[in-house]
């Protein structure tokens, strides 16, 4: 079966790309379906480059669209180069413009070529997704949506005119969306934001299992963050919390963050100017294995992502037994209903986006250290009930685009 994959660029995927051997990092909804697709049938992908934004960065400054060859991935590649294609006197918005017509018009001349069995597309390029199925009635187009984040969601109720545009687009005759459950309230966010009779799919990712999980806790407790360091992920919430522990307690703690972002050099200083900065370790981006080692190290886990909190990191803290600490379901916008649906009082939540109740509840986890292993044995218990490996849930979604392509 001949697929194409229309995906954009991640910045996780840059480096293998210009390495020439795929050794992906970041997104494993999307680079986990490659692979498994790949062993199985003739698949394109091309990588739409979206340049850099408020919350996203991208080293990819090619000039001119590549095709490329990986020696260890059984796929053809194709980057479609971003803004940098486009003269630099050009105005920023123009150039954004003008790079989606003209990725648009570069996609639909190859499926034109290639015809395609069926044509996926990530959420980035729902537009280009509208396009082709007008065009291409016939063709199956799927739509992947990587969770809710706050455009998405703003897109419902603004008038602006990009807005506008993707409301729009995601009305459109789509054979399947595919979207991840990550807590963000997507189910909701489907109903009102696609048609009717679109069928669609809410998927849990799966995870790479733990095999080293810990039942003891260290001599200084270990407190774990991963995720990028941005204003939805809360990293600044975090930092701010941490500093007033060690303002409060006296218990020897080591704090490791992993992951990098537009805030890392404001979360630095924070840590820098309170004092504290060598209770600190501040990781950056680190191969995957690695990260899984910190989840069997460290003794509690916290998340302050305000998006929802069935993401990937917390998804491996599940699997690790982390005694977890994560943000209250946010009712009102229908965040981490499925997050509380799913993990109940096996966890410790906090007020969203507040500093010092964060800071409360981890004080009592230091003062009560039977709790940390009491909320360890709770989460491995209830993670049997829905925590699966990327090679279950990556063969759950490949059967659904073979259905399509078959039908």
């Amino acid at each position: 079966m001949k697929l194409l994959l229309v995906t954009r660029l991640y910045s996780g995927f840059e480096l293998s790309l210009k390495n020439l051997i795929w050794n992906p990092e970041g997104v494993p909804t999307i680079y986990n379906l490659i692979n498994g697709l790949a062993d199985k049938h003739k698949i394109s992908v091309i990588f739409t480059a979206k340049d850099s934004g408020a919350t996203y960065m991208s080293n990819w400054k090619e000039a001119k669209d590549k095709n490329i060859k990986l020696k260890n991935l059984n796929a053809r590649i194709r980057v479609l180069s971003g803004m940098y294609y486009f003269p630099i006197f050009l105005p920023r918005k123009l150039a954004m413009i003008l790079r989606d017509i003209r990725q648009f018009f570069c996609i639909l001349i190859y499926i034109r070529k290639s015809k395609p069995a069926l044509v996926y597309f990530d959420s980035a390029n729902v537009v280009i997704a509208y396009l082709i199925k007008k065009i291409y009635p016939k063709i199956p187009v799927v739509v992947r949506v990587l969770g809710v984040c706050s455009f998405w969601r703003s897109i419902l109720n603004s008038k602006r005119l990009v807005h506008k545009i993707y409301k729009f687009a995601f009305k459109g005759n789509f054979s399947t969306v595919i979207g991840t459950q990550d807590g963000s309230g997507i189910e909701y966010w489907f109903k009102e934001s696609l048609k009717n009779n679109v069928p669609r799919y809410v998927l849990l990712n799966g995870v790479k299992k733990n095999l080293n999980i810990k039942t003891s806790l260290n001599h200084n407790i270990k407190i774990l963050f991963v995720g990028r360091l941005e204003t939805y992920k809360g990293i600044l919430v975090f930092v701010k919390a941490l500093i007033k522990v060690l303002k409060k307690t006296k218990k020897k703690i080591i704090i490791t963050i992993i992951g990098d972002g537009t805030l890392y050099k404001e979360a630095l200083n924070l840590c820098k100017s309170s004092g504290y900065i060598k209770n600190f370790n501040f990781l950056k981006s680190i191969p995957h294995k690695d990260v899984l080692n910190h989840h069997s190290e460290s003794d509690i886990y916290v998340s302050t992502n305000t998006d929802g909190n069935l993401i990937n990191t917390n998804l491996e803290a599940i699997s690790s037994n982390a005694c977890m600490i994560i943000p209250k379901p946010q009712k009102n916008k229908k965040i981490d209903i499925k997050t509380y649906e799913l993990l109940k009082k096996s966890v410790l939540y906090y007020k969203v986006n507040n500093s010092n109740d964060l800071a409360d509840k981890i004080v009592f986890l230091l003062n009560s250290v039977d709790k940390i292993i009491s909320y360890k044995n709770k989460i491995g218990k209830l993670k049997v009930n829905f925590i699966r490996t990327w090679d279950e849930r990556v063969k759950e979604e490949i059967k659904i685009l073979e259905n399509l392509a078959n039908k």
